[in-house]
């Protein structure tokens, strides 16, 4: 890694020194801006909408299964677009206003307590260059395991990934912790899982007028929405670090630095479409440099570091979602004998 011939600071410097200046700029600085909050209006009305037209409005099966559509893709777009930035507290300075967005989670079916203790501990445990425990720690993986192995299903049972995560990973990773927890997060993981299950598994079949059958089979093809959306974002292909960032000294931090932009794609860095609906989530190299900063700040950023990458002859890997649709699928078809 060369420096610049203008200058004497390293690339961590000369690039974060960037995005200060541009923070300085901002009226929220790192935080949410107006984008933001429009796009939570228009995703948390349309999930309401929806939910409401499915189980009162339906007249036939064509309009449920649109009505479940619209739902599926919303129970992964609010806790990608909205909650993932609340665990990083990154939407507002104010503390309420990062709980409050949390409960994007809990509307979604999921818990926000341990989704956001297990994937701030995922970042830990990739910042020290393990991608296995990464991935494991937030049990993204449909696995079985006895006292000596541990094997990662067929690709068939992904099929029910939606429901894996609804419906039991949550409680998996509640009771195998060895933290104890507060008895308020065990009532609210409870309250709300029922909250869901009665929602979206008793009333359609109390209100909605049609055979069970059919009702049946738009709930399937909502959560089979939800799986594909899911896949996609949170199974992101990444390589391993082989190093971790030591905050005290200042060449491990660079060379952690080089190492995130080198093992990590960041898909279509430049799209504002991408990046509005996926929440950050295709710029993951971003992300992990500025887990701090809220998501709709990230194409720029991601501009600063190709441009600091550039000068100081850095890899910085990115590819267009194009050219690249299908690798998660690829991934998951293979992922029973993948070795992390």
């Amino acid at each position: 890694m060369q420096n610049s011939v203008q200058t004497n600071i390293s690339f961590a410097e000369s690039m974060h020194a960037k995005a200060d200046r541009y923070f300085s700029e901002q009226k929220a600085g790192r935080y949410a801006n107006g984008i933001y909050y429009t796009k939570g209006v228009v995703l948390v009305v349309a999930y309401l909408a929806a939910y409401l037209y499915f189980i009162l409005f339906t007249g036939n099966f064509a309009e449920m299964l649109f009505a479940c559509l619209v739902l599926g893709i919303c129970h992964v777009f609010i806790p990608v677009n909205l909650a993932h930035d609340a665990i990083h507290r990154s939407v507002s300075p104010r503390r309420w206003i990062n709980s409050l967005f949390l409960y994007g989670f809990e509307v979604t079916g999921t818990n926000s307590y341990m989704y956001g203790t297990k994937h701030l501990e995922a970042h830990r445990n990739k910042e020290n260059g393990s991608k296995k425990l990464a991935i494991e720690s937030q049990g993204l993986l449909l696995q079985r395991q006895n006292e000596t192995d541990v094997k990662n299903l067929p690709v068939v049972f992904y099929l029910f990934y939606s429901q894996y995560l609804i419906f039991i990973r949550d409680f998996v990773l509640f009771f195998k912790s060895n933290e104890r927890h507060a008895r308020k997060e065990l009532a609210k993981l409870f309250f709300f899982k029922c909250f869901y299950c009665i929602a979206f598994i008793v009333v359609p079949f109390i209100l909605i007028g049609a055979p069970w059958w059919q009702i049946l089979m738009a709930l399937m093809f909502m959560y089979i929405i939800v799986t594909v959306v899911a896949v996609i974002i949170l199974l992101m292909p990444t390589e391993k670090m082989e190093s971790a960032r030591i905050n005290s000294n200042l060449t491990d931090n660079e060379r952690w630095l080089v190492e995130v932009l080198e093992h990590n794609v960041d898909f279509s860095p430049q799209s504002t479409f991408l990046n509005l609906i996926a929440g950050g989530a295709n710029l993951n190299a971003v992300h992990y440099i500025f887990p701090s900063v809220n998501h709709v700040h990230y194409n720029t950023l991601a501009g600063f570091v190709e441009e600091t990458a550039t000068e100081y002859g850095v890899t910085y890997r990115k590819q267009v979602v194009k050219d690249v649709f299908g690798i998660h699928f690829n991934y998951l078809k293979n992922i029973q004998n993948e070795k992390f």
